[in-house]
């Protein structure tokens, strides 16, 4: 790059960040979702408002939220104490060979988002970097080569088709090459703002694409002259940020838009295999065991993503989605699906980074400082407080609120 480009490089973004708003109004397309044709309606009753009982929720809705609460604060209550756990561990296992305690201690602080000293985890890591951020562009040249914009959902328009794709192969061959990456962040954003012109909840569903713009847009202009094997920890903070508030939302979405939900289910029965899920429906009314599984497969996306976004067992929580969702493009949906690839890089990375910070830390510092100078109340309300306050506020004011709406026009 020449200098005076290198100077002009920072006010070109908005400029190419509107280009990319601009240009996809020429196209016309319409969401395409995977197969999710319904094979018996659901009852909306469950749903909506049902007179006679607490908070005037169905009794297994209810019973979700309770459960979704319960796991919810289980697991913040565990991230609490988290270092006595792991210490007792350490202490059972220190009459074994070195080796068994060496695969332990690396083994508790990939658990508990602690550094891991260890040469193939680290390896894997900077490979898994290099395969965050170059995916995008796989997924645009699939994309172009289907006459889609960005993902598959969006069939280009025949008359202009031709400009779209070669316009998506240029963006994929310098995210490929690593060149330009802020300018690949810009477009990235301008395209996921775009994708309000079909709604909000198209848009609230490309939500993880905006992952990997955050380290496009925070990576420097001369990224085609660096090997780019890690991130900073601002930068896996912002990915962890932005992927858990889109699992969040999108959690949310799929208890308000439930007919698409269980009708993908209804096509794809693999899909309700999900143990998380299972432990969310536990004493639900076997007579809603459909609607039971909308409501727990949302309520574990949004368990989901508030864990990536607090930081709490952010690289547990990583690898169990990248897996999921690895499962899902492979073997449940097929390649129409190839921008999962967006959340599989981003939780990859997540998994094997050794920046990680969570957004509880000054709360768990506070138990710790008051546990330290022996006021045990005081450390047990700052934990139950924190575990229980969170998970109630998180799950019960959402949930009740959902079912003031109807949803009839959805279908």
């Amino acid at each position: 790059m020449t200098g005076a480009l290198r100077r002009k490089a920072p006010y070109l973004v908005p400029f190419f960040a509107a280009l990319a708003l601009l240009l996809p109004a020429l196209a016309i397309a319409h969401e395409r979702f995977v197969r999710h044709q319904l094979k018996q309606p659901l009852r909306d009753e469950f749903f909506r408002r049902y007179p006679g009982h607490f908070l005037g929720m169905h009794p297994s809705m209810l019973r979700l939220g309770v459960n979704a609460t319960l796991v919810l604060a289980g697991f913040i209550f565990l991230w609490f104490v988290r270092k006595p756990i792991d210490e007792a561990i350490e202490r059972l296992v220190a009459v074994a060979g070195a080796r068994v305690q060496r695969i332990v201690h690396e083994l508790t602080c990939f658990v508990t988002d602690r550094p891991v000293l260890n040469r193939v985890f680290h390896a894997i890591g900077e490979w898994v970097v290099v395969l965050f951020l170059r995916v995008p562009g796989l997924v645009l040249m699939y994309s172009a080569a289907n006459n889609s914009l960005v993902m598959p959902s969006y069939p280009l328009d025949p008359k202009t088709e031709f400009f779209f794709k070669m316009a998506q192969a240029v963006l994929a061959v310098l995210i490929l090459t690593q060149t330009l990456l802020p300018l690949c962040g810009a477009l990235v954003v301008g395209t996921w703002i775009y994708l309000n012109r079909w709604g909000w909840m198209v848009a609230a569903d490309a939500l993880p694409i905006l992952s990997v713009a955050v380290v496009y847009l925070t990576s420097p202009w001369e990224s085609h002259k660096l090997t780019i094997t890690g991130l900073s920890e601002f930068q896996i903070r912002w990915v962890r940020l932005t992927l858990g508030f889109g699992f969040f939302v999108l959690g949310w979405l799929k208890i308000y838009n439930h007919d698409l939900v269980a009708g993908v289910a209804d096509q794809y029965p693999s899909v309700r295999g999900d143990l998380l899920v299972k432990l969310l429906a536990f004493g639900t009314d076997p007579a809603f065991s459909r609607e039971c599984w909308v409501v727990s497969f949302g309520l574990a996306e949004v368990l989901s993503g508030f864990m990536l976004m607090t930081g709490t067992f952010s690289r547990v929580w990583g690898a169990i989605m990248a897996v999921v969702f690895t499962k899902l493009m492979l073997v449940d949906f097929g390649w129409n699906e190839i921008p999962h690839l967006f959340p599989i890089g981003a939780l990859a990375a997540i998994a094997f980074s050794n920046r990680l910070k969570g957004e509880l830390d000054p709360i768990v510092a506070r138990a710790e400082r008051a546990g330290f100078h022996g006021n045990r109340l005081r450390q047990v309300a700052i934990i139950g407080a924190t575990a229980i306050g969170l998970a109630v506020v998180l799950i019960f004011p959402s949930l009740f609120a959902l079912t003031f709406f109807d949803r009839t026009h959805l279908r």
